[in-house]
């Protein structure tokens, strides 16, 4: 499978995932993107994709597996046992912050 075919089935999946949890919040879109189960299945998802492209032998994303990890790290937890992780918003600031410097520092733009 192309890596371009991949990136589309992922994105269908994504889309079937989103609507899928949203109809079973009722349609309440806000709901949706604040929904333990829906950041756990988004995580997994991107996992997953990285799993087939590494199988493929094509080109993984470490932005992707990050963020896949910790969605799912951090979310299964809650979503089987209840328990609540606190300082997730605190540490996808930092990962995003770490990701603009990186940028930054390799396209020298200083």
């Amino acid at each position: 499978m192309r890596s371009e075919t991949l990136t589309n089935v992922c994105w269908g999946l994504f889309l079937v995932w989103f609507g899928s949890v949203a109809a079973v919040l009722g349609g309440n879109f806000g709901a949706t993107i604040n929904s333990p189960t829906f950041a756990l299945g988004t995580g997994v998802l991107l996992l997953a994709m990285n799993f087939v492209r590494s199988i493929q032998h094509t080109k993984v994303s470490p932005l992707t597996i990050g963020l896949g990890t910790i969605l799912t790290v951090i979310y299964a937890p809650l979503v089987f046992l209840g328990v609540n992780i606190p300082f997730l918003p605190a540490l996808l600031i930092i990962l995003g912050v770490v990701l603009i410097i990186g940028a930054i520092r390799t396209q020298k733009f200083f």
